[in-house]
């Protein structure tokens, strides 16, 4: 996953515009912004917030940004056997339930 920081230069590439057109678009100085890039500063969420809306995203966009290489159906398909697995340990654990009330009822008679 990418830093918020590669997400703004990528995004600011994107764009095809220098550290100091972005810092006069969010109104903030060249090195504060050059910060938010490398991570020297940590952005608070109202800046995220702008520099998504700069480059006229939704804050969900903006979070995928750099992450293209897993596709949404990826995603979903991971998510699916994630639940599966759980699924898959549920019923073991009922299987194991009913041997038992089996094995119970069989020594009781």
């Amino acid at each position: 996953m990418k830093t918020l920081g590669e997400k703004f230069r990528i995004l600011r590439q994107k764009k095809g515009v220098n550290q100091k057109a972005m810092a006069d678009l969010l109104e903030i100085s060249i090195p504060a912004y050059s910060k938010l890039e490398t991570g020297i500063t940590d952005p608070n969420f109202s800046r995220i917030n702008q520099i998504a809306e700069v480059h006229n995203l939704t804050l969900r966009e903006f979070l995928d940004v750099g992450e293209e290489g897993i596709s949404e159906q990826e995603q979903i398909v991971t998510q699916l056997k994630e639940k599966i697995g759980q699924l898959e340990n549920s019923v073991i654990r009922l299987q194991s339930k009913l041997i038992d009330l089996y094995d119970r009822d069989d020594q009781k008679k």
